[in-house]
């Protein structure tokens, strides 16, 4: 019995800090192109607003922490994604829909769905956020190390 309570009584205690919740929070975008750079959606103008699709990388981080994250999303509206699918079965995965391009809603929607997010790690957070891109570091979902 005494070796169980030493042990016991040697384990780290757990505090309220241990056991905070986490947020996350959008820290901004840009949009990657080979040809062209890096540059802001604010910046972009697709020819139909009703038809288009454009590659970014968000960036998140836990909130009040200057530190950022990449996840890789399709920004598209359901008619290009549609006609760029030659399957009949098909997954909209790290895509995000809108039936018209809008900057500012684009904007919110990102700010908003980062700020509902929570977790007690960063890695439960950007689990998360896989479900709007692809994180960069999603080979470390699942390791030991």
């Amino acid at each position: 019995w005494s070796v169980c309570r030493e042990a016991f009584s040697a384990r780290p205690r757990t505090t309220a800090r241990d056991t905070a919740v986490m947020r996350a929070q959008y820290k901004g975008h840009l949009i990657v192109d080979a040809d062209a750079g890096a540059y802001s959606l604010d910046q972009w103008k697709p020819r139909d607003p009703t038809d288009f699709s454009v590659m970014i990388d968000f960036y998140a981080g836990e909130e009040g922490n200057d530190k950022a994250d990449a996840f890789t999303a399709i920004i598209c509206s359901p008619k290009s994604f549609l006609r760029a699918q030659d399957q009949k079965v098909f997954s909209g995965a790290n895509y995000i829909f809108m039936p018209t391009f809008d900057y500012v809603e684009l904007e919110r929607f990102l700010t908003d769905r980062c700020a509902e997010t929570e977790g007690r790690t960063w890695e439960a957070i950007a689990v998360q956020l896989t479900r709007l891109g692809r994180w960069e570091f999603d080979y470390r979902v699942g390791s030991s190390n």
